[in-house]
């Protein structure tokens, strides 16, 4: 015997589409502007969430070959907030979203995506909310960032980004208490960071 007979079963409920959908088509001016690799002054800081928030921008892609081959990245991680900045969740996948996060800029070999994950999370484990709202990878894959490795800090008293690593001009990647120094002293200014605090000298 069946489980519901027809005379039995509810109707199937009805969903009407609307009959006007509204779709946004404005879209995100990207300005291009000469920068300077080697030079800070001309870097152009990427749209971070509200702060204290972390921008790391990074591009996973090799060095064009003689045929012009190269590696793209293939996915985005990106750390979701819910409206008071707790942490939520981390999402997988190609996504363009702008949300309560903090990015980085990274870009050469595939390797610099694992980084830009591990430092992402050895910051959140130093400084959890509040004391960073948020962490965003940025992915580039263009011949100008190529080799190309950033961390931004947007503190909670500032609109403008700082600085906080660039791979070129500090001649290498980040040790991560060096970075964790550097953040520690504009976010959290006299906290102890254990370990990842510099030995007094002599």
């Amino acid at each position: 015997m069946a489980d519901c007979e027809t005379d039995q079963c509810p109707p199937a409920p009805v969903y009407h589409a609307p009959a006007e959908v509204h779709i946004s088509t404005a879209a995100t001016t990207t300005t291009t502007t000469a920068t300077n690799t080697l030079d800070p002054t001309t870097f152009i800081a990427p749209r971070s969430g509200p702060a204290p928030s972390v921008v790391i921008e990074f591009c996973d892609r090799y060095a064009c070959s003689a045929d012009g081959m190269f590696f793209s990245p293939s996915h985005l991680i990106i750390a979701t907030e819910c409206p008071d900045n707790r942490l939520v969740g981390i999402s997988f996948g190609c996504d363009n979203r702008v949300g309560p996060v903090s990015m980085r800029d990274n870009r050469t070999t595939l390797s610099r995506l694992h980084r830009a994950t591990w430092t992402q999370t050895e910051l959140f484990l130093t400084f959890p909310p509040p004391a960073l709202s948020s962490i965003t990878l940025v992915p580039l894959n263009s011949t100008e960032t190529g080799g190309r490795f950033r961390v931004w800090l947007l503190p909670a008293d500032s609109d403008d980004p700082k600085l906080v690593w660039d791979r070129k001009t500090e001649g290498g990647f980040p040790e991560l208490k060096v970075l964790k120094q550097r953040i520690r002293d504009v976010i959290q200014p006299g906290t102890s960071l254990g370990h990842s605090d510099a030995k007094p000298t002599a």
